[in-house]
Parts: C-alpha cells; structure tokens; sequence
C-alpha cells in the first residue's frame, strides 16, 4: 500500500487503496500534475450499508433502516479516512494560494536531493496548466486542509458529479510512502 503523504507538514492525505486515476478536462485531456479519487458514503461501523432494495441484490435481511448507523465519507472521516477539514476560501485567495503554493512546492523539491531536475521542470511546466483548471472549475470546488490545518500545506480540492465529491490532489505537493 501507498500512502500520500503532504511534502511540507507530513500529514497523511491520500492512499492508493482509492485507487488514483489522472484528472481530465473537458476535452478528455489528462491535466498534467494532478490526480484525483472518488469517494463514497460508507457506514462507519463497518456495516453494509442498505440502499432500501433489502436482499434483492444479495444484502442484508429485510428492508430495515438503522437509525443508529453513522454514515460518513470515506475520504473525509477522521477515523476511517483522513480527516480533512473543510475551509472557505473566495477565487483571489485561491489564486493567491495556488501562487504561494507552486513557489514554495518548487522551492522544496529543488533543495530536495531524491528529486531529480527533471522532474522539478516537469511540475514548473505543468503548474500552470492545472492552477488553470482549478480556478477554472472554482465555483464547483470545496476546499479541504489536511488535519493539521497548516496553510502552507497540500489541500485537497472536492468536486461533484454525482452524489459524492472526487477528491483532487497536486501531485508533486504529496510524498510517496510505501507501508
């Protein structure tokens, strides 16, 4: 198993237990220098969670609710997933974010001696491109810090295309950690 964790404060963000996919634009371009994973609503007990067909397709017994079940997201959970927390952030401090940000990342991977040049030119040319894209979809993004709520740490970006929100990460922002 991988863990993604953040370059600048250490914090777990990520795993490849959700299985990373490259994000596309519009046009199904791949957006170089990001990577996203889905989520789900998962009952944090553990439990199957039963969308009201009781055992047609093969779960549970009857057709019962549990009101005592808790059912949270599997990225965002502090004890199942990695306890993001939600911030506000208005589009200019996102672009002053996003600028502080890149300067700092390309700043750390440069004075780090296990990152070859060559990949420290690949994120400064593709840092415009996805900050391009994440401004872009900004009226469709949430905003989430990793637990230790550093503001010069990696954040994860939400969108929606369905009922539960696809996770973005800055790729070079996050260390690779195998468990």
């Amino acid at each position: 198993m991988i863990i993604y964790r953040c370059r600048f404060t250490g914090d777990e963000m990520m795993s490849d237990a959700f299985k990373p996919r490259p994000v596309k634009d519009d046009s199904g371009e791949e957006v170089p220098g990001l990577f996203e994973v889905e989520s789900q609503k998962v009952n944090k007990d553990g439990g199957a969670i039963d969308i009201g067909c009781g055992n047609e397709f093969g779960g549970g017994g009857d057709d019962v609710d549990d009101p005592t079940a808790e059912i949270v997201n599997n990225v965002i959970d502090e004890t199942i997933g990695f306890g993001f927390q939600e911030v506000p952030m208005g589009k200019k401090d996102m672009k002053d974010f996003l600028a502080g940000y890149c300067k700092n990342l390309r700043a750390k991977l440069k004075d780090d001696e296990s990152v070859p040049g060559p990949e420290v030119k690949a994120f400064t040319q593709a840092a415009p491109t996805f900050c391009k894209w994440l401004l872009g979809k900004y009226d469709d993004l949430q905003f989430f810090t990793s637990p230790s709520m550093d503001p010069d740490g990696s954040m994860a970006f939400a969108y929606y295309t369905g009922v539960d929100p696809i996770f973005v990460f800055i790729k070079a922002g996050l260390l690779e950690e195998k468990c």
